[in-house]
């Protein structure tokens, strides 16, 4: 009973983009949730139970957006950048190019090898999976990789909730009836990009690991 029911995933991940989201709404519709001295503990309760909920919808709409559409189908997934794939524009190499940074030729033979040895053809989100189960054989090689998806997570969770703020305070501005001032908008923009690139590198980060630590393991 004494056991708090959130894991520290929940609270950075979860509860802190709701509460971005949720202090955005106070803002812009001028609720005066913020303004109050003393929050009630019943009041209390229920704003970590909205923010927590709406941290579950933020994080479902950013894996969405962050995930299967920019990574995936415009950037590249991390996996196939670091065995050498190129980058779909130019220009991205230059805007992300920490992201974009293959492995060095013989660490990409050196997967490969590792493969063959464990007569696995698969190439892409295959390979991945294959080098995934053969690494989290190892609790200390899981908790590891579990690390840099907590931490991708959150920054693209809070990413995204601060984007959903800089919108909703620069149409608040120009169209909404309470006043709102932009320089909050310029801020939230500015978090939402530091925080993009911080899920960049963290989600390269995951791949970059999953496969040093495949390369290395004795072959079979």
């Amino acid at each position: 009973m004494n056991k708090i029911p959130f894991s520290v995933y929940d609270f950075f991940a979860y509860l802190s983009s709701g509460a971005v989201v949720l202090t955005t709404i106070d803002y812009v519709w001028g609720l005066g949730v913020l303004r109050r001295k003393e929050v009630g503990p019943v009041l209390g309760i229920a704003l970590v139970i909205l923010a927590y909920v709406t941290g579950q919808i933020v994080a479902q709409f950013s894996s969405f957006l962050f995930e299967h559409i920019i990574v995936k189908r415009v950037l590249q997934r991390p996996l196939t950048l670091l065995l050498g794939a190129k980058p779909h524009w130019i220009v991205f190499a230059w805007l992300f190019p920490n992201f974009h940074r293959a492995f060095p030729e013989a660490m990409q033979q050196r997967i490969k090898e590792q493969a063959a040895s464990r007569s696995c053809t698969l190439e892409g989100e295959g390979l991945f999976l294959h080098a995934y189960s053969v690494v989290t054989a190892s609790e200390r090689a899981q908790a590891r990789l579990d690390d840099f998806r907590n931490q991708y997570g959150f920054a693209r969770n809070m990413s995204f909730a601060f984007l959903v703020s800089t919108i909703a305070i620069i149409l608040a501005h120009f169209y909404g009836e309470h006043r709102v001032h932009l320089r909050w908008s310029i801020l939230a923009g500015f978090a939402a990009i530091t925080l993009f690139y911080r899920y960049l590198k963290f989600v390269r980060q995951f791949s970059y690991e999953l496969f040093l630590r495949y390369a290395e393991l004795p072959r079979s």
